[in-house]
This record gives C-alpha cells, structure tokens and sequence, in this order.
C-alpha cells in the first residue's frame, strides 16, 4: 500500500490487498494481538523490520505513525521531506520496497527481511486456523507468529521448538539449523519473549575449530619425531626413498602448524570477539597466512605424487635411472604454489574478504579440483604398479623395503581421497541441521588429524628397516657413553635357542 498525500491529511489510498466485504476476515495472532488476515501483512512486515538487528541496517526508520485502513489501523512510516509522504511495510509494494531496501546495508539483509514477510503470510494462510487460533483445553497456548517464527498449539507447562529465523543470525552465510524455543507456561499462557539464545552459531562453530586444532596439535606432536628421525639418522638423509618420507611427514606437519594458526588468529577470534577482528580487518599478512596454508595442503599432495611416482619407479621400471632430486623439489614447489597462486589472484579480482577464509564465490574448486587431479594419478599409478607387483610376487623377485612401502601406499592414497571427497562435498550431509554437520565436520577434521599420524606410523614407528637403525643407533650410543664417561650399563644375557651344542657344551663345562 502507498499513501500519495497532495496536502496534509488528504490521502489516497492505493489497496495492494482487500478482502471481499461478503466474506468474514479470518483471524491470526501477532505476539498475543489479534490480527485479520486484511492488515495481517501490514503489521507482519513491519515487526520483521523492527526486530531487524542494527547491524544490518544502514539507518533506521523510526518515525512511524498509524493509519487506518478500512477502519483497522495499520503501522506507516513517515518521510515528510519526500513527495510520497508515508508508506507502509507491506513487503508487495513496490514503492514500499524501494524505500526499504534503502535501509538494509546488502540485498542479503533486505531479502532476509523478505524472506521474514513471506514466513509470516504462510503462517497466517496455511499454519493458522479458526480452530488453532483460540484456546482449547488441550492447547491452551493457541498458534502465534512472535514477529521472526510461528509457533503452533502448544500444551500447558511445555516448550515449543521451531527452526530457527534467519533473522536470528548474525552472519551473511547459510548456516545449519539450530532451534528456538518458546514456552507454554502452566497457566496456558504463551512467554512474551522467545528463546532465540539458543540460535547463536558461534559455539557451534567455535567447538568445531577447536575440535580441528585440538586434532592436529595431537597429530603434529605424535608425527614430528619421525621426521626427527628421518634427519637425525644417515642412512635416512641419503636414501631417496626416506626422503620422500621424509617430506611427506614434514609438509603434513607444516600444513597443521600453519592450520592451527589460521584457526586462532583469525576464525577462533572472530567466534570469541565482539569488535573489530583480524577477520574484519582483512590485512595483507592474513590473506598471505591463508595463501601459504593453501600451498601446504597442495604441498601434502604433490609429496604424495612423487612419492607414488617413485615407488612406479622401483617397482614398474626398476632399470630407470635415479631420479634427481632437484628436479623432484622443482616439481613439488612449482604443483605447491602454482594452483595456489591462480587461487589468490581470482579471489583478490572478486574482492573477497574475511581474509579468505570464507568461499562465496566457489573459487576453492581451484584448489580442489587440483587435489582430485592429483589423486586421480595416484591412483592410475598404483593400478600400474598393483599389475606389476602381482607378476613379480608369483616370481618372488620383490624385496620387502618395497613390500612394505607398497602396502603403505595402498593405504594411504584412499584415506587423502577420502578427506578430499568429503570436503568437496558436503552434499553428503542427510539435513541441514546442526547436529548432522557437526557429525560430518568433526568426522573431517579427524580423517585430516589422522591423516599426519598414519604416514610417520606406516613410514617410520612400525617400519621394520627404520626400527632396525633406531636399535643400532641406540647401541652406538649406549658405547659412547661407556666409553666417553667410562659408564657401565647393565646388559641382557644373550639368550640362545636350546640346541644339542648347548647342552654338549655345558657337559663339557663339568
């Protein structure tokens, strides 16, 4: 409705809705307040405007006035200085949204205001009737609209849930659904006031960062000493096959440590502040904070990559030569930060902000897409390589550093593959609620905790080679020190297998 005042107190009134006069209005109830379905939208659009949030609005419409509308008054706003004098918050009004959308900072917030008015005239026309509308004695606590949610009949001394308004985040973001709660006191009356606290995401999300953090601290501490080891040992530093290791274990450690810190300097801090944070502040050194953990992630995978390329060496063509291992580092730098780089300058040409941490335009398919591709060779390699080691294990003619290198890599190509599908693909998730996300996150980032883990346990704890160099190093030490600090340490009796000669020797020792 637009009301067109040539002079004060001389209107016209332009109806956008008007129910047949014939036809008795039907009744919906507005925070305890009796509506007809006539005004109902009226009225509706502008409690959903009057509970927007500050936040979202560039400034506020506040001076509003009644007008009666067919002899039921209805909320107006007033622009003096305007030629449209007053208009309504009807949210079909064209002339009613151009001024409106004024107000709202982005079309997100001013179609999250939309999205309120047509809630509220389905609640009205579809969940309202002349029997839920009324009190009963079952249903003390009739249908209501609270100006965000409507709530159907309730039964005294209960709490009535329904999914959360998008009204009551904070956020631009689809977010999981969370419920709010109404109560239905003893008395068969409904509470003023709806629980929307329990529609805040923060600890939602909050526990969930955490949780990821927590993960790969306990993941990087239990993977570090292998890569320790790795250096610390000679034969380690000298064999290409340990090197290769050795850098898939280092960059995965990498990978967390620079994870973790994008995690507690920028999203964790946006979760727990309530000013200014890093994430709004958008810096240069957080943008490249998130480049270089980019580059890590593409890193995990390009070591994987010529880990995998090494083993085809050794196993499908064993006569090739050494590959050099400059041309190997080349190769993973150049597959590290190339993608990342095209990554950083398609979201820096579409202006994203909150430091790149937050997607709305898709450009992590850039990332993503490379890690399939990647994995996708891998796994051509490894059907190669398991024709290969079939034919030679009929033979024998396998040792078994490469067996067990094998094996590893069997195991380890799906448990990435799987990280890298479930994050492209969270379709897989059965509801958008937030119990089912949560299920799916933290099932993510324990795949991607484990993932540091098995490599240092597969390639190092439980390598029989590498457990091997532990014990003579161990040895070696233990004589150092008897010989540097003239020490003597309790040795274990050699205890031989029982045999003829043993038993010939201790007879003769009679």
């Amino acid at each position: 409705m637009v009301l067109k005042c040539g002079v004060i107190f001389t209107c016209v009134v332009v109806l956008l809705l008007q129910a047949p006069e014939s036809v008795t209005a039907k009744i919906c109830i507005l925070r305890e307040r009796n509506f007809t379905s006539e005004i109902w939208d009226f009225w509706t659009g502008y409690y959903c405007y009057n509970y927007t949030p500050d936040f979202r609005l560039n400034f506020r419409y506040t001076n509003i006035t009644g007008y009666i509308l067919n002899g039921s008054q209805i909320p107006v706003a007033l622009i003096p200085d305007e030629e449209i004098q007053y208009f309504s918050f009807h949210y079909k009004d064209p002339t009613s949204l151009q001024y409106l959308r004024k107000s709202f900072q982005t079309d997100h917030f001013f179609g999250l205001w939309i999205n309120c008015c047509e809630e509220a005239s389905d609640c009205c026309e579809n969940s309202m009737t002349d029997e839920n509308v009324y009190p009963t004695e079952e249903y003390p606590c009739p249908a209501i609209w609270d100006g965000w949610t409507c709530f159907d009949p309730a039964k005294a001394g209960t709490i009535q849930k329904e999914t959360c308004s998008k009204q009551a985040y904070s956020t631009e973001s689809d977010v999981c659904e969370l419920q709010s709660e109404k109560t239905c006191f003893a008395n068969g009356t409904w509470n003023q006031t709806t629980d929307y606290g329990v529609c805040a995401i923060a600890p939602v999300l909050r526990h969930r960062h955490t949780f990821n953090v927590i993960a790969l601290a306990i993941a990087t501490v239990i993977s570090f000493p292998a890569v320790v080891i790795f250096f610390s040992l000679r034969t380690f530093r000298k064999n290409l096959r340990y090197i290769m290791h050795r850098n898939l274990i280092l960059i995965i450690v990498i990978r967390n440590l620079l994870t973790i810190m994008s995690k507690q300097i920028i999203i964790l801090d946006a979760l727990n502040s309530t000013g200014t944070t890093v994430m709004d502040e958008n810096s240069v050194a957080c943008r490249v904070l998130a480049f270089f953990e980019n580059a890590a992630k593409n890193g995990m995978f390009a070591c994987m990559l010529a880990d995998g390329f090494y083993l085809h060496k050794l196993i499908v063509r064993a006569f090739a030569n050494e590959p050099s291992l400059t041309y190997i580092y080349v190769a993973v730098s150049v597959l590290s930060f190339l993608p990342s780089l095209i990554w950083a300058i398609v979201r820096n040409d579409h202006g994203a902000k909150d430091c790149w941490m937050v997607d709305d335009t898709n450009d992590q398919w850039i990332i993503d897409g490379f890690r399939i591709a990647i994995l996708v060779i891998n796994f051509l390699l490894l059907l190669d390589i398991i024709r290969v080691m079939v034919m030679k294990l009929k033979r024998g003619s396998v040792s078994q550093q490469v067996k067990s290198t094998f094996r590893a890599t069997l195991f380890l190509i799906p448990l990435f593959g799987i990280h890298i599908v479930i994050i492209t693909n969270r379709n897989i998730v059965p509801s958008n609620t937030c119990e089912a996300q949560d299920i799916y996150y933290y099932i993510s980032y324990l795949v991607e905790g484990l993932q540091g883990i098995m490599v240092a346990l597969l390639f190092c704890y439980i390598n029989s080679e590498v457990r091997g160099e532990l014990e003579n190093a161990f040895r070696k030490f233990v004589l150092y020190l008897e010989q540097r600090f003239d020490l003597k340490f309790e040795k274990k009796e050699d205890l031989r297998r029982a045999t003829t000669a043993t038993y010939v020797e201790a007879y003769n020792r009679k």
